[in-house]
């Protein structure tokens, strides 16, 4: 009887032994299995909400040159103002929102040496590029004020900007055409008498003037141009957005400015300087 007993619980034992081993092996399972889920759900918590913002602009080779003359003569600078119209796309790639308060344009020309400061000031839409084709220097294009703007996460935003000059390396060239017209009336006086008598000719209202004359360096500078006829430049393009926090400085990322090589026709210049639209060559990008 004690013999039966002995190899009954033997038995018992060893069952009980290979279930334990059984749910030990299950439970694992289940750890690892739980252990990917809370990785997976983590991983789309990153992803759907606290992922930073990720900023990425991208703009095409459709741009467009003119010089605005239709600001007022207290406010426009001598020629009018130069303005580039680029289509842009913002996207964020990233989960979080990112304020966009600006958008910048540094444009060079090699050539003379003179750069620029520009910045995003209107939007335009197919109603701006409508018009047709030789303006006169009035004529007043639809658009609405850039204002700063939100991309939400997984989104992006496109528009036509159009950029404005806030800054030249000449300071003289976006002084307003009120004083611009002073300058060369007080000049008219000075050289009438003298201009007449030679018959070199002097006028207030265009670009005649001897070459001798010391104020001919200041009064070509009210008239200068970071793009002309037949000119190349480089601009580049730049997103303006407030301080980052600590998260974003740990997991964001700047978005990069974009350049581009742009030439201009050989187009006559008092097309231009008409309030015609131009259309600029991109010679070359670099991301």
């Amino acid at each position: 009887m004690h013999i039966f007993r002995g190899r009954h619980s033997g038995a018992d034992s060893n069952k009980i032994a290979t279930q334990a081993a059984k749910h030990s092996g299950g439970s694992r399972l289940a750890a690892v299995a739980s252990a990917i889920a809370v990785a997976f759900s983590a991983y789309s918590l990153w992803e759907t909400s606290l992922k930073a913002a990720d900023l990425a602009v991208y703009a095409t080779g459709a741009v467009t040159y003119e010089r605005d003359q239709s600001a007022d003569e207290y406010i426009m600078p001598a020629g009018g103002f130069e303005v580039f119209a680029l289509p842009i796309t913002i996207a964020n790639g990233g989960a979080r929102d990112a304020p966009v308060l600006g958008l910048q344009l540094e444009v060079r020309n090699p050539k003379t040496g003179l750069s620029a400061r520009f910045e995003a000031t209107y939007i335009a839409d197919a109603a701006y590029f409508a018009t047709p084709g030789r303006q006169r220097s009035n004529t007043v294009r639809p658009k609405t004020p850039f204002s700063a703007r939100v991309i939400a996460g997984r989104s992006a935003w496109t528009g036509t900007v159009l950029f404005y000059p806030v800054s030249y390396s000449n300071g003289k060239a976006l002084t307003p055409v009120n004083k611009v017209a002073q300058f060369n009336k007080e000049l008219f006086k000075k050289y009438a008498k003298e201009t007449a008598t030679s018959g070199s000719g002097i006028t207030m209202s265009t670009y005649e003037m001897p070459s001798d004359f010391p104020e001919r360096a200041e009064r070509d500078a009210y008239y200068a141009k970071v793009l002309n006829q037949s000119d190349t430049v480089e601009a580049t393009l730049k997103v303006v957005s407030p301080a980052p926090g600590w998260f974003d400085r740990v997991f964001g990322r700047t978005p990069q400015p974009i350049t581009l090589v742009l030439d201009m026709p050989d187009i006559p210049g008092d097309r231009v300087e008409r309030g015609e639209l131009v259309r600029l060559r991109v010679a070359g990008t670099e991301p």
